[in-house]
């Protein structure tokens, strides 16, 4: 099996050192010459100069150069098979649909608070889920899925991936990140625990990459964002009023659903 890598951060970086362990032939190609040259040294990969000399193209880029690299380069794929690990999904589909190209949608449900080739790690993916978006994927992605070490395939849809993507991680995200500009974070040293840690471990983030996410997913998030400023609302209210008994129903409300969830 020959894979090409189209940058190689830290998923590409991750994917590439875990697949080259597994004895597959792998190719690279990345801006940064520096992590280029490091990549093809210690997974004794090769550069990757003819698109369609590889069974799999995994394009690791951010979701606008994603798109400006197919459009770039669509007689150049030819019929290879184009596989992309974007956060978002229904922007890629429409321009793979649009250059008639061989495509499969994944998203890898694992990270690290850290990016970049030289924070990527070959068991990054271990026994985390993978999301596929393409409802026919080849014999060919499944085994790329399984040399990963993925525990759990799970199938949508590009536009419903985005929507559910909105509320399990790009809300995430900017909670943990409009939670941090309290000015109480700069004296609260020695008072946090587990919940503190929890609400602002990904806070942090690279906002080039996090602003494509946001803007290519503006009206999933939008929805999302208002909802919970309407709780947030209704628990304010509560408060300004002293109406214990409904916030107590907010509250019982709130875990009972959490209660339920993990039920499933």
């Amino acid at each position: 099996m020959k894979v090409g890598f189209i940058g190689v951060g830290l998923i590409g970086g991750s994917m590439l050192k875990r697949l080259s362990k597994c004895g597959v032939d792998c190719f690279v190609l990345d801006i940064n010459k520096q992590v280029m040259d490091a990549a093809i040294k210690e997974n004794n990969a090769k550069i990757l100069t003819d698109y369609s000399s590889v069974d799999v193209i995994v394009i690791a880029l951010s979701p606008n150069n994603t798109i400006k690299f197919l459009e770039q380069n669509a007689t150049k794929i030819g019929t290879t098979l184009v596989v992309d690990v974007c956060g978002v999904k229904n922007p890629i589909e429409q321009i793979t649909n649009k250059l008639n190209l061989n495509y499969c949608g994944i998203h890898p449900m694992a990270g690290r608070e850290v990016g970049g080739y030289f924070n990527s790690k070959d068991n990054l993916f271990t026994g985390a889920n993978v999301v596929i978006t393409t409802e026919k994927p080849p014999q060919i992605v499944y085994e790329i899925i399984h040399m990963l070490g993925f525990g759990n395939i799970v199938y949508t849809n590009a536009k419903t991936h985005d929507k559910i993507i909105s509320y399990t991680s790009q809300l995430c995200h900017i909670l943990s990140n409009a939670y941090a500009k309290n000015p109480s974070v700069n004296n609260c040293e020695g008072f946090t625990g587990g919940s503190f840690e929890d609400l602002t471990r990904v806070g942090k983030m690279d906002s080039n990459l996090w602003i494509e996410l946001f803007d290519n997913n503006r009206d999933n998030l939008i929805c999302d964002i208002s909802c919970i400023i309407n709780e947030l609302q209704n628990y304010l209210v509560c408060l300004k009023n002293k109406d214990n008994q409904k916030l107590k129903k907010l509250i019982d409300d709130g875990s009972n659903i959490l209660i339920n969830a993990t039920k499933k």
